[in-house]
C-alpha cells in the first residue's frame, strides 16, 4: 500500500472509519427508540433464519428442534410488549397457535414420542407470556392462559414421587437418553410456570405446587439454598445423591424470575425476598465474569472455549428477560441488574455487525468480544434481542399482566372444533400412550435416536 497517495490514504481511512461506525447498532442506554431500531435489525436476520429453518414449511417446527421456536416467540412477544412494535405479531400468533396440536396442549402426536419435559415447558411459558403482556387472543381459539394451563396440569401429571421423594424427569418416555435424570430447567421451568399462573389467575393451586416445586428441589439438591447454587440436575440412579454441579444461565433464571413472581404475588413475603437476593447474588457473580468488566452477560460453561451448541446459545437471551422481570417485580434489585443488563446491551450493540451470505446485523455469541465471532442462526439473533427486550422493558418498568388487567385472558374450555378437551383438564400419560410409545420406539429406533441426539443435558 506504499504506493499510495497520502489523499487516497485519506479517503480510505475515512472510509473505514465509516464502515465501523455503520456496524455498530447504535443502541443507546434509557433511548428507547435507539433501542428500537436495533432491535429491529436483529429480528430482520432472525425471521430469515426461521424460514429457513422451518421442516417443511410447518409453522414453528424448525429443522432438528421444536421447542427453539417457541422460545422465539416468547421472546417476540415480550419484545412487541415493550416496544409496540406489532410487525411479526401475525406470524408469531399464527404459528405459535399451530403448534398447539390437536389438544391444544403442547404435546401433538406429531411429537409426542421423542419431546422433553423442558421443550413443552417452554411453548407453557410462552403462552403464560402473552398472557401477561396482553396479547392479542386469537378468535375461534382457546386463550393464551388456558393453553398455559393446559401444559401446567400435563406436565404435573407427571411428576414422579416414586424416585427421590418428587420431581419431574428431564425427558417423558423410559427410552429416552436422560429419562433417568431430574433437571434444573424442567423442574425450575415448570416453577416458573406454576408463579407466572398464581399470580396471573389468582388460583392459589398454582401457588402450593410452586412451593412443592421449590422445596423438592431444595431438598433434592438441584437447587443449594446455602451457597444459592442451580446445579444442572439429579440422577435417580444414585437416589439423587450426586448433583450435576455445571452451570448454566437459564437454570438459574427460572428460579429467579418464579421466585420474583411469588415475592410480587404474595405481596413481599421476606421468604421469597430472602431466595430472590440469594439466586441474584450468584447470577450476577457467576454470569458476568470480570473479563468482561463484571456487566457483560457469558455463557460461562461453554462460551469461553466455544463449545455452545444451538441450545446453550439462546440461554443468555432468557436469562435478561427474567432479570428484567426481576426488576421490576422486586424494586430492591433494580440496582444491581440495571447496570448488568445495561452493559450487556452496549456490547450486543457492538457486536452485531457481522455479515453472511447476504445477511447483515449477524450477532455471535460472545457478547464481551464486541465484534461478531462468527457464530451464526436463529438462537443467536434470539439471544441478542432477548438482551435488548429487557434493557426495553427496564425503560418501560411496566408490570406483567393480571387477569384483572387483562381479563380477555380468562381461561376457557377449546372450540368444539377441537378435540372437545377443555385444557383446563390434565391429560394423564395412559398404560395405551406407553404401550404405543413403546411400538413407535421399536419400529423407528434409529430413527428416535437420531432424534434425541441433539437433546442437550443441561
Amino acid at each position: 500500500m506504499h504506493f499510495l497517495t497520502r489523499p487516497l490514504c485519506a479517503s480510505l481511512l475515512l472510509l473505514c472509519h465509516a464502515q465501523t461506525a455503520l456496524s455498530d447498532l447504535g443502541m443507546v442506554v434509557n433511548d428507547d427508540a435507539s433501542l428500537k431500531k436495533g432491535a429491529q435489525e436483529i429480528i430482520a436476520p432472525m425471521m430469515i433464519f426461521y424460514k429457513q429453518n422451518q421442516t417443511e414449511g410447518i409453522p414453528g417446527k424448525l429443522t432438528d428442534t421444536w421447542y427453539v421456536a417457541g422460545s422465539m416467540f416468547m421472546t417476540l412477544i415480550q419484545y412487541w410488549q415493550a416496544s409496540g412494535d406489532d410487525s411479526n405479531n401475525d406470524v408469531v400468533s399464527h404459528d405459535l397457535m399451530f403448534q398447539a396440536g390437536e389438544n391444544y396442549d403442547f404435546f401433538s402426536a406429531n411429537y409426542s414420542q421423542w419431546l422433553g419435559n423442558d421443550d413443552q415447558m417452554f411453548w407453557g411459558l410462552a403462552t403464560i407470556t402473552a398472557s401477561e403482556a396482553g396479547f392479542p387472543e386469537r378468535e375461534g381459539k382457546p386463550s393464551w392462559t388456558s393453553l398455559a394451563r393446559a401444559v401446567f396440569n400435563e406436565q404435573v401429571g407427571r411428576w414422579d414421587s416414586q424416585v427421590c421423594g418428587g420431581g419431574m424427569r428431564w425427558q417423558v418416555w423410559p427410552y429416552q437418553a436422560g429419562y433417568q435424570l431430574k433437571n434444573a430447567v424442567s423442574n425450575g421451568g415448570l416453577f416458573a410456570l406454576a408463579a407466572r399462573l398464581a399470580r396471573f389467575t389468582k388460583n392459589n393451586t398454582y401457588t402450593e405446587w410452586a412451593d412443592k416445586i421449590w422445596d423438592w428441589s431444595a431438598k433434592s439438591g438441584l437447587l443449594d439454598v446455602t451457597k444459592w447454587l442451580v446445579n444442572d440436575s439429579v440422577n435417580n440412579d444414585d437416589q439423587c445423591k450426586t448433583p450435576d454441579s455445571l452451570q448454566w444461565s437459564y437454570n438459574y433464571g427460572t428460579y429467579l424470575s418464579g421466585a420474583a413472581f411469588m415475592y410480587n404475588y404474595t405481596n413481599g413475603d421476606e421468604k421469597w425476598l430472602k431466595r430472590v437476593n440469594g439466586l441474584l447474588g450468584t447470577t450476577l457473580q457467576t454470569f458476568f465474569p470480570q473479563k468482561y468488566g463484571s456487566n457483560v452477560m457469558s455463557e460461562v460453561a461453554c462460551e469461553p472455549i466455544m463449545t455452545c451448541d444451538r441450545n446453550q446459545i439462546c440461554f443468555k437471551g432468557y436469562l435478561a428477560m427474567w432479570l428484567a422481570f426481576t426488576s421490576i417485580l422486586v424494586p430492591s434489585t433494580k440496582d444491581q441488574i440495571m447496570p448488568k443488563l445495561q452493559g450487556s446491551m452496549e456490547a450486543i450493540s457492538k457486536m452485531c455487525n457481522g455479515q453472511s451470505d447476504g445477511q447483515n446485523n449477524l450477532c455471535g455469541l460472545t457478547w464481551g468480544e464486541n465484534k461478531f465471532d462468527g457464530v451464526k442462526g436463529l438462537e443467536a439473533q434470539m439471544a441478542a434481542l432477548g438482551g435488548v427486550t429487557a434493557n426495553m422493558m427496564l425503560l418501560t418498568a411496566e408490570s406483567p399482566n393480571t387477569i384483572d388487567s387483562n381479563p380477555g385472558a380468562k381461561e376457557h374450555n377449546v372450540p368444539s372444533s377441537g378435540s372437545g378437551q377443555d385444557p383446563s383438564e390434565p391429560k394423564p400419560i395412559t398404560t395405551a400412550d406407553r404401550a404405543g410409545a413403546w411400538i413407535l420406539m421399536v419400529i423407528m429406533v434409529a430413527g428416535i435416536t437420531g432424534s434425541v441426539g441433539w437433546l442437550v443435558k443441561p
